[in-house]
Protein backbone atom coordinates (compact mmCIF):
# COMPACT_ATOMS: atom_id res chain seq x y z
CA UNK A 1 0.00 0.00 0.00
CA UNK A 2 1.32 3.45 -0.95
CA UNK A 3 0.92 5.81 1.98
CA UNK A 4 2.59 8.92 3.29
CA UNK A 5 5.20 8.01 5.90
CA UNK A 6 5.87 4.53 4.49
CA UNK A 7 8.79 3.56 2.25
CA UNK A 8 8.15 4.41 -1.39
CA UNK A 9 7.92 1.48 -3.82
CA UNK A 10 11.34 0.62 -5.21
CA UNK A 11 12.04 1.03 -8.89
CA UNK A 12 14.86 0.40 -11.36
CA UNK A 13 13.92 1.50 -14.88
CA UNK A 14 15.71 2.20 -18.17
CA UNK A 15 15.69 5.90 -18.95
CA UNK A 16 16.61 8.51 -21.54
CA UNK A 17 18.85 11.23 -20.15
CA UNK A 18 19.12 14.68 -21.75
CA UNK A 19 22.75 15.62 -22.42
CA UNK A 20 24.56 18.76 -23.55
CA UNK A 21 23.89 20.08 -27.02
CA UNK A 22 20.49 18.42 -27.34
CA UNK A 23 21.85 14.87 -27.41
CA UNK A 24 20.41 12.00 -25.42
CA UNK A 25 22.12 9.17 -23.54
CA UNK A 26 20.60 6.05 -22.00
CA UNK A 27 20.95 4.73 -18.46
CA UNK A 28 18.97 3.56 -15.43
CA UNK A 29 16.69 5.44 -13.08
CA UNK A 30 16.77 3.82 -9.64
CA UNK A 31 15.27 4.91 -6.34
CA UNK A 32 18.44 3.96 -4.46
CA UNK A 33 20.51 6.37 -6.56
CA UNK A 34 18.71 9.27 -4.87
CA UNK A 35 19.41 8.15 -1.29
CA UNK A 36 20.28 11.18 0.84
CA UNK A 37 18.34 13.58 -1.39
CA UNK A 38 14.69 14.38 -2.01
CA UNK A 39 13.12 13.02 -5.18
CA UNK A 40 10.11 14.31 -7.13
CA UNK A 41 8.58 11.56 -9.28
CA UNK A 42 6.25 12.76 -12.03
CA UNK A 43 4.11 10.05 -13.61
CA UNK A 44 2.47 11.03 -16.90
CA UNK A 45 0.54 9.03 -19.56
CA UNK A 46 2.50 9.20 -22.83
CA UNK A 47 5.05 11.15 -24.79
CA UNK A 48 3.87 13.58 -27.48
CA UNK A 49 0.53 14.10 -25.70
CA UNK A 50 -1.09 17.53 -25.33
CA UNK A 51 -0.91 18.33 -21.59
CA UNK A 52 2.31 16.51 -20.66
CA UNK A 53 4.78 18.84 -22.39
CA UNK A 54 3.49 21.85 -20.48
CA UNK A 55 3.87 20.33 -17.02
CA UNK A 56 7.19 18.63 -17.73
CA UNK A 57 8.76 21.75 -19.24
CA UNK A 58 7.19 23.80 -16.43
CA UNK A 59 9.02 21.68 -13.86
CA UNK A 60 12.18 21.76 -15.95
CA UNK A 61 12.14 25.57 -16.06
CA UNK A 62 12.27 25.58 -12.24
CA UNK A 63 14.96 22.90 -11.92
CA UNK A 64 17.30 25.30 -10.08
CA UNK A 65 14.66 25.68 -7.35
CA UNK A 66 14.31 21.91 -7.05
CA UNK A 67 18.09 21.60 -6.77
CA UNK A 68 18.19 24.36 -4.15
CA UNK A 69 15.87 22.11 -2.13
CA UNK A 70 18.25 19.13 -2.58
CA UNK A 71 15.64 17.52 -4.80
CA UNK A 72 16.10 15.48 -7.98
CA UNK A 73 13.32 15.07 -10.54
CA UNK A 74 12.42 12.13 -12.76
CA UNK A 75 9.52 11.67 -15.17
CA UNK A 76 7.99 8.22 -15.73
CA UNK A 77 5.64 6.99 -18.44
CA UNK A 78 4.90 3.70 -20.24
CA UNK A 79 6.85 4.76 -23.35
CA UNK A 80 10.04 2.95 -24.39
CA UNK A 81 13.46 4.64 -24.07
CA UNK A 82 13.74 5.26 -27.82
CA UNK A 83 10.39 7.10 -27.80
CA UNK A 84 11.63 9.22 -24.90
CA UNK A 85 14.78 9.97 -26.88
CA UNK A 86 12.75 11.19 -29.87
CA UNK A 87 10.59 13.38 -27.63
CA UNK A 88 13.66 14.85 -25.91
CA UNK A 89 15.16 15.66 -29.32
CA UNK A 90 11.98 17.34 -30.63
CA UNK A 91 11.76 21.15 -30.20
CA UNK A 92 9.12 22.44 -27.84
CA UNK A 93 7.39 24.43 -30.61
CA UNK A 94 6.90 21.11 -32.42
CA UNK A 95 5.31 19.43 -29.40
CA UNK A 96 8.50 17.95 -27.91
CA UNK A 97 10.45 18.63 -24.72
CA UNK A 98 13.88 19.48 -26.09
CA UNK A 99 16.04 20.99 -23.34
CA UNK A 100 14.33 19.08 -20.51
CA UNK A 101 16.53 19.14 -17.39
CA UNK A 102 15.72 15.69 -15.98
CA UNK A 103 15.54 12.07 -17.23
CA UNK A 104 12.48 10.25 -18.50
CA UNK A 105 12.16 6.66 -17.28
CA UNK A 106 10.39 3.87 -19.17
CA UNK A 107 7.79 1.88 -17.23
CA UNK A 108 6.78 -0.35 -20.14
CA UNK A 109 3.88 -2.49 -18.94
CA UNK A 110 3.10 -0.08 -16.09
CA UNK A 111 4.46 -2.20 -13.23
CA UNK A 112 5.95 0.71 -11.33
CA UNK A 113 2.88 2.90 -11.93
CA UNK A 114 0.79 0.04 -10.56
CA UNK A 115 3.02 -0.20 -7.45
CA UNK A 116 2.53 3.54 -6.87
CA UNK A 117 -1.23 3.18 -7.36
CA UNK A 118 -1.52 5.44 -10.42
CA UNK A 119 -1.93 3.00 -13.32
CA UNK A 120 -5.11 3.40 -15.37
CA UNK A 121 -5.53 -0.29 -16.13
CA UNK A 122 -8.15 0.26 -18.87
CA UNK A 123 -5.99 2.70 -20.86
CA UNK A 124 -2.66 1.12 -19.90
CA UNK A 125 -1.12 4.46 -18.93
CA UNK A 126 -0.30 6.27 -15.70
CA UNK A 127 -2.48 9.03 -14.28
CA UNK A 128 -0.75 12.30 -13.42
CA UNK A 129 0.80 11.26 -10.13
CA UNK A 130 3.21 13.45 -8.17
CA UNK A 131 5.26 11.77 -5.42
CA UNK A 132 7.75 13.52 -3.12
CA UNK A 133 10.14 11.03 -1.52
CA UNK A 134 12.41 12.06 1.35
CA UNK A 135 16.16 11.32 1.66
CA UNK A 136 15.35 8.16 3.67
CA UNK A 137 13.20 6.77 0.86
CA UNK A 138 9.87 7.46 2.60
CA UNK A 139 6.91 8.91 0.77
CA UNK A 140 5.99 12.35 2.14
CA UNK A 141 3.50 13.63 -0.44
CA UNK A 142 1.44 12.19 -3.25
CA UNK A 143 -1.10 13.89 -5.49
CA UNK A 144 -2.97 12.18 -8.32
CA UNK A 145 -4.77 14.18 -11.02
CA UNK A 146 -6.85 13.06 -14.01
CA UNK A 147 -5.31 13.02 -17.46
CA UNK A 148 -6.98 16.31 -18.37
CA UNK A 149 -5.32 18.47 -15.68
CA UNK A 150 -1.62 19.30 -15.42
CA UNK A 151 0.20 19.67 -12.11
CA UNK A 152 1.27 23.07 -10.83
CA UNK A 153 5.01 23.50 -10.23
CA UNK A 154 4.44 26.35 -7.78
CA UNK A 155 2.48 24.10 -5.43
CA UNK A 156 4.98 21.26 -5.79
CA UNK A 157 7.86 23.53 -4.78
CA UNK A 158 5.80 25.05 -1.94
CA UNK A 159 5.05 21.63 -0.46
CA UNK A 160 8.65 20.48 -0.94
CA UNK A 161 10.00 23.56 0.86
CA UNK A 162 7.46 23.10 3.66
CA UNK A 163 8.36 19.43 4.12
CA UNK A 164 12.05 20.28 4.35
CA UNK A 165 11.45 22.66 7.29
CA UNK A 166 10.44 19.68 9.43
CA UNK A 167 7.85 21.93 11.09
CA UNK A 168 4.13 22.53 10.97
CA UNK A 169 3.33 24.84 8.05
CA UNK A 170 -0.07 26.58 7.97
CA UNK A 171 -2.27 27.18 4.95
CA UNK A 172 -0.64 29.35 2.27
CA UNK A 173 2.78 28.94 3.91
CA UNK A 174 5.61 30.15 1.70
CA UNK A 175 9.38 29.74 1.89
CA UNK A 176 10.85 32.28 4.29
CA UNK A 177 7.80 32.37 6.56
CA UNK A 178 7.74 31.00 10.09
CA UNK A 179 6.35 27.56 10.82
CA UNK A 180 3.89 27.08 13.66
CA UNK A 181 5.57 27.35 17.09
CA UNK A 182 4.66 23.97 18.55
CA UNK A 183 5.68 24.83 22.12
CA UNK A 184 3.62 28.02 22.10
CA UNK A 185 0.59 26.12 20.81
CA UNK A 186 0.78 23.37 23.43
CA UNK A 187 -1.22 25.28 26.02
CA UNK A 188 -3.32 23.62 28.77
CA UNK A 189 -6.56 22.42 27.26
CA UNK A 190 -5.18 21.89 23.77
CA UNK A 191 -5.91 18.40 22.40
CA UNK A 192 -3.32 16.61 20.26
CA UNK A 193 -4.37 13.22 18.92
CA UNK A 194 -6.21 11.79 21.94
CA UNK A 195 -4.21 13.69 24.59
CA UNK A 196 -5.34 16.86 26.39
CA UNK A 197 -2.41 18.99 27.55
CA UNK A 198 -2.43 19.81 31.28
CA UNK A 199 0.97 21.38 32.08
CA UNK A 200 4.59 21.56 30.87
CA UNK A 201 7.02 19.22 32.62
CA UNK A 202 10.31 20.15 30.95
CA UNK A 203 12.23 20.29 27.71
CA UNK A 204 15.43 19.01 26.15
CA UNK A 205 17.41 19.32 22.95
CA UNK A 206 15.00 17.20 20.90
CA UNK A 207 11.65 17.44 22.63
CA UNK A 208 9.23 19.08 25.04
CA UNK A 209 7.52 17.04 27.75
CA UNK A 210 4.01 17.77 29.02
CA UNK A 211 1.68 16.23 31.54
CA UNK A 212 -1.42 15.24 29.60
CA UNK A 213 -4.54 13.17 29.94
CA UNK A 214 -5.31 10.28 27.64
CA UNK A 215 -8.93 11.05 26.78
CA UNK A 216 -9.67 7.52 25.53
CA UNK A 217 -8.30 5.69 28.59
CA UNK A 218 -8.76 8.49 31.15
CA UNK A 219 -5.26 8.33 32.58
CA UNK A 220 -2.45 10.83 33.09
CA UNK A 221 0.61 10.41 30.86
CA UNK A 222 3.86 12.20 30.17
CA UNK A 223 3.71 13.36 26.57
CA UNK A 224 7.05 13.74 24.79
CA UNK A 225 6.58 16.05 21.80
CA UNK A 226 9.51 16.25 19.39
CA UNK A 227 10.73 19.64 18.26
CA UNK A 228 10.43 20.45 14.54
CA UNK A 229 13.70 19.49 12.90
CA UNK A 230 14.78 17.35 15.85
CA UNK A 231 17.30 14.60 15.14
CA UNK A 232 14.74 12.01 16.12
CA UNK A 233 12.47 10.90 13.29
CA UNK A 234 9.19 9.10 13.41
CA UNK A 235 11.10 5.94 12.48
CA UNK A 236 13.46 6.22 15.44
CA UNK A 237 10.53 7.09 17.68
CA UNK A 238 8.77 3.92 16.70
CA UNK A 239 11.93 1.90 17.24
CA UNK A 240 12.38 3.49 20.68
CA UNK A 241 8.80 2.62 21.56
CA UNK A 242 9.21 -0.96 20.39
CA UNK A 243 12.40 -1.46 22.33
CA UNK A 244 11.10 0.12 25.52
CA UNK A 245 7.76 -1.66 25.25
CA UNK A 246 9.64 -4.96 25.26
CA UNK A 247 11.16 -4.02 28.62
CA UNK A 248 8.36 -4.48 31.13
CA UNK A 249 10.39 -3.81 34.27
CA UNK A 250 9.71 -1.84 37.49
CA UNK A 251 12.88 0.21 36.99
CA UNK A 252 12.18 1.22 33.37
CA UNK A 253 9.65 3.88 32.41
CA UNK A 254 6.75 2.34 30.48
CA UNK A 255 5.94 3.69 27.00
CA UNK A 256 2.24 3.48 26.12
CA UNK A 257 1.91 4.89 22.64
CA UNK A 258 3.65 6.47 19.64
CA UNK A 259 1.66 8.78 17.38
CA UNK A 260 2.22 11.27 14.56
CA UNK A 261 -1.33 11.40 13.23
CA UNK A 262 -1.52 15.21 13.48
CA UNK A 263 1.93 15.89 12.08
CA UNK A 264 3.49 16.20 15.53
CA UNK A 265 5.60 13.16 16.46
CA UNK A 266 4.93 12.27 20.09
CA UNK A 267 5.42 9.52 22.65
CA UNK A 268 3.02 8.87 25.51
CA UNK A 269 4.66 7.33 28.54
CA UNK A 270 4.23 6.66 32.21
CA UNK A 271 3.96 9.94 34.13
CA UNK A 272 6.30 9.71 37.08
CA UNK A 273 6.49 11.82 40.21
CA UNK A 274 9.78 12.69 41.86
CA UNK A 275 12.83 14.43 40.40
CA UNK A 276 15.71 13.37 38.21
CA UNK A 277 18.83 11.90 39.71
CA UNK A 278 20.74 14.80 38.12
CA UNK A 279 18.75 17.30 40.17
CA UNK A 280 19.27 15.32 43.39
CA UNK A 281 23.03 15.22 42.77
CA UNK A 282 23.21 18.92 41.88
CA UNK A 283 21.28 19.81 45.05
CA UNK A 284 23.58 17.53 47.08
CA UNK A 285 20.38 15.98 48.36
CA UNK A 286 21.22 12.29 48.14
CA UNK A 287 22.17 10.23 51.17
CA UNK A 288 24.42 7.16 50.63
CA UNK A 289 21.54 4.79 51.35
CA UNK A 290 19.36 6.59 48.80
CA UNK A 291 22.18 6.55 46.27
CA UNK A 292 22.64 2.81 46.73
CA UNK A 293 18.92 2.12 46.27
CA UNK A 294 18.75 4.22 43.10
CA UNK A 295 21.86 2.58 41.66
CA UNK A 296 20.58 -0.92 42.35
CA UNK A 297 17.38 0.00 40.50
CA UNK A 298 19.34 1.33 37.52
CA UNK A 299 21.46 -1.82 37.43
CA UNK A 300 18.37 -4.01 37.61
CA UNK A 301 16.64 -2.19 34.76
CA UNK A 302 19.74 -2.19 32.54
CA UNK A 303 20.45 -5.85 33.31
CA UNK A 304 16.95 -6.68 32.04
CA UNK A 305 17.56 -4.62 28.89
CA UNK A 306 20.94 -6.22 28.22
CA UNK A 307 19.42 -9.65 28.69
CA UNK A 308 17.24 -8.81 25.68
CA UNK A 309 20.30 -7.53 23.80
CA UNK A 310 19.08 -3.92 24.09
CA UNK A 311 21.52 -1.20 25.12
CA UNK A 312 20.48 2.25 26.30
CA UNK A 313 22.89 4.60 24.56
CA UNK A 314 22.47 7.72 26.70
CA UNK A 315 22.57 6.59 30.31
CA UNK A 316 23.05 9.63 32.58
CA UNK A 317 21.55 11.10 35.79
CA UNK A 318 19.16 13.23 33.74
CA UNK A 319 17.63 10.05 32.33
CA UNK A 320 16.93 8.52 35.73
CA UNK A 321 13.88 9.55 37.78
CA UNK A 322 13.98 9.07 41.55
CA UNK A 323 10.45 8.52 42.82
CA UNK A 324 9.17 9.80 46.19
CA UNK A 325 9.72 6.40 47.79
CA UNK A 326 13.32 6.26 46.55
CA UNK A 327 12.88 3.83 43.67
CA UNK A 328 14.61 4.70 40.40
CA UNK A 329 13.21 4.48 36.87
CA UNK A 330 15.40 4.66 33.75
CA UNK A 331 13.97 6.97 31.09
CA UNK A 332 14.50 7.70 27.42
CA UNK A 333 15.79 4.80 25.40
CA UNK A 334 16.02 7.29 22.51
CA UNK A 335 19.50 6.17 21.46
CA UNK A 336 18.84 2.53 22.17
CA UNK A 337 19.50 -0.14 19.62
CA UNK A 338 19.14 -3.88 19.46
CA UNK A 339 22.61 -5.42 19.54
CA UNK A 340 23.86 -8.76 18.39
CA UNK A 341 24.41 -10.87 21.54
CA UNK A 342 28.12 -11.07 20.68
CA UNK A 343 28.25 -7.27 20.44
CA UNK A 344 27.20 -6.48 24.01
CA UNK A 345 30.80 -6.48 25.20
CA UNK A 346 32.49 -5.62 21.91
CA UNK A 347 32.73 -2.51 19.76
CA UNK A 348 32.59 -1.93 16.05
CA UNK A 349 32.86 1.32 14.07
CA UNK A 350 29.69 3.38 14.14
CA UNK A 351 28.18 6.80 14.80
CA UNK A 352 29.02 8.83 17.88
CA UNK A 353 26.01 10.05 19.85
CA UNK A 354 25.14 10.52 23.49
CA UNK A 355 26.11 12.83 26.35
CA UNK A 356 29.90 13.43 26.45
CA UNK A 357 30.37 13.32 30.26
CA UNK A 358 28.99 9.79 30.39
CA UNK A 359 30.46 8.37 27.20
CA UNK A 360 33.09 5.66 27.36
CA UNK A 361 36.49 6.25 25.68
CA UNK A 362 35.66 3.95 22.78
CA UNK A 363 32.49 5.95 22.04
CA UNK A 364 34.62 9.03 21.38
CA UNK A 365 36.50 6.98 18.82
CA UNK A 366 33.27 6.44 16.88
CA UNK A 367 32.25 3.03 18.19
CA UNK A 368 28.54 2.40 18.83
CA UNK A 369 27.06 2.08 22.26
CA UNK A 370 27.31 -1.44 23.70
CA UNK A 371 26.68 -3.19 26.97
CA UNK A 372 30.24 -2.26 28.00
CA UNK A 373 29.57 1.40 27.17
CA UNK A 374 26.44 1.38 29.34
CA UNK A 375 28.53 -0.12 32.16
CA UNK A 376 31.06 2.74 31.89
CA UNK A 377 28.24 5.30 32.08
CA UNK A 378 26.87 3.51 35.14
CA UNK A 379 30.31 3.72 36.80
CA UNK A 380 30.37 7.48 36.23
CA UNK A 381 26.86 7.84 37.67
CA UNK A 382 27.73 5.73 40.71
CA UNK A 383 30.80 7.87 41.47
CA UNK A 384 28.72 11.06 41.23
CA UNK A 385 25.94 9.65 43.42
CA UNK A 386 28.35 9.16 46.34
CA UNK A 387 30.61 12.19 45.86
CA UNK A 388 27.86 14.59 44.68
CA UNK A 389 30.21 16.25 42.19
CA UNK A 390 30.97 15.80 38.47
CA UNK A 391 33.27 12.91 37.66
CA UNK A 392 34.90 14.67 34.72
CA UNK A 393 35.46 18.40 35.08
CA UNK A 394 35.57 20.85 32.20
CA UNK A 395 33.10 22.60 29.93
CA UNK A 396 34.62 21.91 26.51
CA UNK A 397 34.30 18.48 24.90
CA UNK A 398 38.09 18.37 24.49
CA UNK A 399 38.61 18.81 28.23
CA UNK A 400 36.03 16.13 29.03
CA UNK A 401 37.55 13.75 26.49
CA UNK A 402 41.03 14.14 27.99
CA UNK A 403 39.66 13.55 31.49
CA UNK A 404 37.84 10.40 30.36
CA UNK A 405 40.86 9.08 28.46
CA UNK A 406 43.07 9.70 31.52
CA UNK A 407 40.64 8.13 33.99
CA UNK A 408 42.28 6.29 36.90
CA UNK A 409 39.66 3.77 38.07
CA UNK A 410 41.56 2.83 41.24
CA UNK A 411 41.97 6.45 42.33
CA UNK A 412 38.29 7.17 41.74
CA UNK A 413 37.20 4.04 43.54
CA UNK A 414 39.17 5.10 46.61
CA UNK A 415 36.54 7.77 47.30
CA UNK A 416 33.71 5.25 47.63
CA UNK A 417 32.42 2.71 50.16
CA UNK A 418 32.28 -0.98 49.38
CA UNK A 419 30.87 -2.70 47.42
CA UNK A 420 30.68 0.40 45.20
CA UNK A 421 34.43 0.99 45.20
CA UNK A 422 35.03 -2.39 43.57
CA UNK A 423 32.10 -1.95 41.17
CA UNK A 424 33.26 1.49 40.00
CA UNK A 425 36.86 0.37 39.60
CA UNK A 426 35.74 -2.43 37.27
CA UNK A 427 33.15 -0.29 35.47
CA UNK A 428 35.51 2.59 34.65
CA UNK A 429 38.20 0.57 32.93
CA UNK A 430 39.09 2.66 29.84
CA UNK A 431 39.69 -0.43 27.70
CA UNK A 432 36.33 -2.08 26.94
CA UNK A 433 38.04 -5.47 26.76
CA UNK A 434 39.07 -5.05 30.41
CA UNK A 435 35.61 -3.80 31.41
CA UNK A 436 34.23 -7.26 31.96
CA UNK A 437 31.70 -6.61 34.72
CA UNK A 438 28.09 -6.79 33.52
CA UNK A 439 24.98 -5.01 34.75
CA UNK A 440 23.63 -8.32 36.07
CA UNK A 441 26.84 -8.80 38.10
CA UNK A 442 26.63 -5.24 39.39
CA UNK A 443 23.07 -5.83 40.55
CA UNK A 444 24.19 -8.99 42.36
CA UNK A 445 27.32 -7.38 43.88
CA UNK A 446 25.28 -4.43 45.15
CA UNK A 447 22.83 -6.73 46.85
CA UNK A 448 19.94 -6.14 44.50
Amino acid sequence: MVRVGLPAPDFDLPCAIPAHGGSVTFGRSRLRDHCGRWLAVLFYPRDFSLVCPTELTGASARIDEFRANDCDVVGISVDAPDVHAKWLATPQHAGGVEGLAFPLASDVGGGVARAFGVLDEERGVALRGLFLIDPDGRLQCHVVLPLTVGRGTDETLRVLSALRTGGLCPVDWRAGREAIDVEAQMQPGRVVSRYRIEAPLGSGGNAYVFRARDIALDRVVALKVFRPGAKATVGTMIEEARLAAALAHPNICTIYDVDDSEGIPLLAMECLGGVTLARRIAAKDLAPTEAARALIGIASGLAAAHARHIVHGDLKPGNVMVLPGGAAKVLDFGLARRADPRDLDQTRPGPTSGTPRYMSPERFRGHPTTGAADVFAFGVIAWECFTLRPAFAGTAIGQILRAINDVDPAAMAADLPEPWAGIVQRALQPDPAARTVTMAEIEELAGG
